[in-house]
């Protein structure tokens, strides 16, 4: 499944409300590994998360994978490592 995905970003007042500065539009997909589904954002110039809010220009590149491959293999070693042990 492949969508694109508009997500808000901003900063909050002092009331606690979102105040939006402008909008980051990203790739969503989801991707089955075993039984599990997971959310994964991103594209191939910006780089993948499974956390949209990496994607913002603020967030460093660190925070992302680079490429869609590094991920998936990332989510299939975390699912075939035993419990507490990823």
């Amino acid at each position: 499944m492949r969508r694109l995905c508009r997500r808000m970003c901003g900063r909050f007042s002092a009331e606690g409300q979102m105040q939006p500065q402008g909008c980051v539009i990203h790739d969503q997909r989801l991707v089955k590994i075993g039984s599990d589904v997971f959310a994964v954002y991103g594209d191939d110039v910006c780089g993948w998360s499974t956390d949209p809010r990496d994607l913002y220009p603020e967030v460093p590149t660190g925070f992302r994978y680079r490429t869609f491959a590094e991920l998936f293999f990332a989510l299939v070693n975390m699912n075939l490592a035993y419990e507490g042990k990823a």
